[in-house]
This record gives structure tokens, C-alpha cells and sequence, in this order.
């Protein structure tokens, strides 16, 4: 039982046996603790330094050579006390290693008119100065309702300010009226794709970030905070645009 026990502890097999035996005997010579835990001589002195190297086991030195002892077992705790402490030093690396991966995913999920606005908002205010927002826009039905168009042309007031550039992918059938509208927003620049492309829901791609929109009875935004789902988004958008003219 005290060898697994000292093996979930970290000490190999061999450590386990020649410490183990060391208590029980007390001080003894390399020749008895080979002789009775039947461990191979070359093993059995590669163990000990191991041990002795742990603070588990010390020697003296008498005339027919060296005297080993096992060390008070509670020196495990001390032992384990440094080793927390050598990992609560380098978490935080750790960590840092963890944020700049871009490996980590954050959602949410936004409902109703006023989740709507806020996750307009949040896109304008997460985008760096400057930077570009693809948007494969709404469809020409969902942009009939008036109070989509005004709030879509405030938001875009606030993307001038921060000197943000945007490129809309649209229906060719949304030319007349959206496409009107959004190509005299500054800063921003529309092709449209043949007739007959349909979009379920405008999507908006920014740095990290992919923002769903469906305009329905109740608009509903879902966020995604991914830098591998985004790149392949924009990769995507990219690829249409090329098409959209």
C-alpha cells in the first residue's frame, strides 16, 4: 500500500521500495538494501541519488563506506508546499500563453429591439480606429421597415467618427432603395451580387468578432469572439466579394 501511495506522490517504483525499506531498517549500506529489495545494483545507486537529491534520504561515510537513511516523511509536505509554489510562478505565462492563442471562443447572445442596438453599438465600439467591418447585408424585405433604415444610418454617422470603412455585399435586387442608402455613407463601399443570392441574415466581420442579425417580430444578434471562426468568415466574405460586382 505505501509503495502506490508514495508512486501518486511521484516517486518511481524504485524510490518507492528503497525508501520504504530505509524506514523500516534504518541506517544500512548499499550491499543490504540490493540484497533484500532485489533491485539491480546499477539501479539502486541511480535511485538514491535521486532520492538524496529530494532531501528523501541522507548518508554518512564510515569505514566500510557510505550509510543511507530515510528522512522523516513529512518531509513530502515540504516538498509539495515548493512544488505549488513553483506552479502558482509560472501560471500566469500560463495564462498569457492562453490569451494570445486566439484559441479562446466568448458568446452571447443579444434579443429584442433593444439587444439589437446594443449589438450595433458593440461592433462600433469594439472595431479598432480605422479598421474594416464586412457586412453581407440584409435582404431588401427585411430593409422596408423604417425603423431599421434610421437606426442603420445613425450607426453609420458613428463608424465616420472613428474613421471605420465598410464593405457591403448586398442582393442586386436591394439596389434601388438599400443600396442607395448605404452607398451615400461615407467611408463605405457596396457591390451586389447576382440575382437571386439570398441572404438569411446580415452578418457582420471584424477583427475577432462575427456578429449574426436576423430582423424579424423580434430581432435576435448572436456574437461570436473566435479569431479562427472569423478568419474563416472573412475569407468567405473575401471570396464573394470578389464575385459581387
Amino acid at each position: 500500500m505505501e509503495i502506490k501511495q508514495l508512486e501518486e506522490l511521484g516517486l518511481t517504483k524504485n524510490e518507492a521500495l528503497v525508501y520504504v525499506f530505509l524506514l523500516r531498517n534504518g541506517e544500512t549500506t548499499t550491499g543490504k538494501i540490493i540484497k533484500d529489495t532485489q533491485i539491480v545494483n546499477s539501479q539502486v545507486y541511480e535511485t538514491l541519488n535521486s532520492l538524496i537529491s529530494r532531501g528523501l534520504v541522507s548518508y554518512n561515510v564510515q569505514k566500510d563506506g557510505k550509510h543511507f537513511s530515510a528522512e522523516d516523511p513529512r518531509k513530502f509536505l515540504e516538498l509539495e508546499e515548493q512544488r505549488k509554489k513553483k506552479v502558482m510562478e509560472f501560471i500566469p505565462d500560463l495564462m498569457k500563453l492562453k490569451n494570445s492563442s486566439g484559441d479562446e471562443t466568448i458568446t452571447a447572445v443579444y434579443e429584442g429591439y433593444e439587444g439589437f442596438k446594443t449589438a450595433f453599438k458593440k461592433i462600433i465600439d469594439d472595431c479598432p480606429k480605422g479598421k474594416e467591418i464586412y457586412i453581407l447585408g440584409f435582404s431588401d424585405r427585411m430593409y422596408k421597415t423604417e425603423s431599421l433604415r434610421l437606426f442603420l444610418s445613425n450607426m453609420n454617422l458613428k463608424t465616420v467618427e472613428k474613421k471605420q470603412k465598410l464593405k457591403i455585399i448586398l442582393d442586386k435586387d436591394s439596389r434601388e432603395q438599400l443600396g442607395k442608402d448605404r452607398e451615400a455613407e461615407r467611408n463605405t463601399e457596396v457591390r451586389y451580387m447576382p440575382k437571386g443570392y439570398i441572404n438569411p441574415a446580415a452578418l457582420d466581420i471584424f477583427e475577432d468578432y462575427v456578429y449574426m442579425f436576423l430582423w424579424e417580430e423580434k430581432p435576435f444578434v448572436f456574437m461570436i469572439k473566435n479569431k479562427a471562426i472569423a478568419e474563416s468568415f472573412k475569407q468567405y466574405f473575401k471570396m464573394l466579394w470578389r464575385i459581387a460586382k
